[in-house]
C-alpha cells in the first residue's frame, strides 16, 4: 500500500506539478493550500484531497499530517519563514513524519544576495538542520518558467527584454521539478541529509535565450536590455498576469541582480537523470512548450498593436518610493 504525501503550496509551480506526477502514478496524495482556488480544485477532481490551512497554525498542521508519511514543505513567495516553519517543525515531531522535502535555493548559499527570502532560507536551512527531522535539501537555480513572462513580447514584438546581462543559468522546466519531488517523496530514503540541485542540461545566456526563441518562434527575436528600474514598472504591472505580487517582484530585482554577477552558472548535474530515469528537458524543447501552449503564438496586426501598446506603457507604471521598496524587503 502507498503511503500518504502530503503536497503543501499545491497551487503553486512545483507543487502542482509534483502533485499531477504523483496522482498519475497513483499515490494517494493530500495537498495543503490556503484556499479551494481552481487549482485545488482540479487536484481534488483528479483524486488529491484537500486540507484548507496557513503556515502559521500548528492546529491546522496537525491536521493535515494526521496519517501521513511524507512531506513536500514549499513555503510561499512571502514573509514570515523563520517564525513560520519552527510551528511546522513541532507539528512533523509530534505528527512523527518520516521525511520532509524543503525548497530551498541554491543561490542562498551565498549571503550578500540581498534577499529577503534568500536570507529567510537560509535561516530555515538551519532550523531543519537543528530540528532532528530527516530532511532532503532541494536547491534548484531560476526556473524555466520564470524566463517566459516576456513571451508575448517575444512572439508579438520580436523583443526579448533582458535584465540577465550576459550572465548564463541552467534553465530547468517545471516539469523536470515536479517529477524529481515526486520521486524524492516515492522514495527518499537514499537522500535524506542531502543537497540536490536540480539543473537543466546547459546553461545558457540570454543571448542563446534569444537564438532559441528566434528558432522556435521562426521569426527575429533581438534581446533590449531592462534595467531594474524598468523591471519593477513592468513586474508591477504585469505581476498579477503571472501571480506575481509586489514581494515577489522585489526579490527578483535581486535575483536579476545575481544573474548579471553570473551567480546561477553551473555545470549541469545529473539530479533530474537519477531520480527520474530521464534526461532533462533542454531550453529548446521548454520553449516549445509554452509558445505552443501561448494565445500569441500567433501574430497579427490587432495583437501586434496591442502588444506595442502595453509594452510602451511600462515605462509609465506607478511604483513605490524608496521607503515602500524597502518595506517590502524587510
Amino acid at each position: 500500500m502507498n503511503d500518504k504525501l502530503l503536497i503543501t503550496s499545491a497551487t503553486g509551480k512545483t507543487g502542482y506539478a509534483a502533485t499531477l506526477e504523483l496522482l498519475n502514478g497513483g499515490h494517494p496524495v493530500r495537498i495543503y493550500v490556503r484556499s479551494r482556488n481552481a487549482k485545488a480544485i482540479d487536484l481534488e477532481n483528479r483524486g488529491a484531497e484537500i486540507v484548507i490551512g496557513l503556515f502559521d497554525s500548528y492546529a491546522q498542521w496537525r491536521h493535515a499530517l494526521t496519517g501521513v508519511k511524507h512531506v513536500y514543505y514549499c513555503y510561499p513567495m512571502m514573509k514570515g519563514l523563520p517564525e513560520n516553519l519552527p510551528i511546522f517543525i513541532e507539528a512533523a515531531k509530534d505528527a512523527s513524519i518520516d521525511t520532509v522535502v524543503f525548497m530551498g535555493q541554491r543561490i542562498a548559499e551565498y549571503a550578500d544576495t540581498g534577499s529577503l527570502l534568500t536570507n529567510d532560507i537560509r535561516t530555515a536551512y538551519r532550523l531543519l538542520e537543528q530540528s532532528g527531522l530527516n530532511v532532503i535539501y532541494f536547491k534548484p537555480g531560476y526556473f524555466a518558467d520564470n524566463a517566459f513572462v516576456v513571451t508575448q513580447f517575444v512572439l508579438q514584438l520580436g523583443l526579448m527584454a533582458n535584465p540577465f546581462g550576459s550572465g548564463k543559468n541552467p534553465w530547468i522546466s517545471t516539469g523536470d521539478l515536479g517529477r524529481c519531488i515526486a520521486a524524492l517523496l516515492k522514495n527518499p530514503t537514499p537522500y535524506v541529509g542531502q543537497q540536490l540541485v536540480p539543473t537543466g542540461p546547459k546553461s545558457i545566456s540570454s543571448f542563446e535565450m534569444a537564438a532559441i526563441f528566434s528558432s522556435v518562434s521562426e521569426q527575429s527575436v533581438r534581446t533590449v536590455p531592462l534595467p531594474d528600474w524598468l523591471f519593477l514598472k513592468a513586474g508591477i504591472k504585469m505581476g498579477q498576469e503571472f501571480g506575481f505580487d509586489r514581494f515577489s517582484i522585489v526579490q527578483a530585482t535581486f535575483y536579476n541582480k545575481q544573474m548579471r554577477l553570473n551567480r546561477f552558472d553551473t555545470a549541469p548535474t545529473d539530479v533530474v537523470k537519477r531520480l527520474t530515469g530521464r534526461e532533462p528537458e533542454d531550453f529548446t524543447t521548454i520553449t516549445r512548450q509554452y509558445f505552443d501552449k501561448s494565445p500569441y503564438r500567433i501574430r497579427r496586426f490587432s495583437s501586434w498593436l496591442l502588444s506595442l501598446k502595453k509594452f510602451m506603457l511600462l515605462p509609465f507604471t506607478p511604483t513605490p518610493n524608496a521607503a515602500g521598496l524597502a518595506a517590502l524587503n524587510q
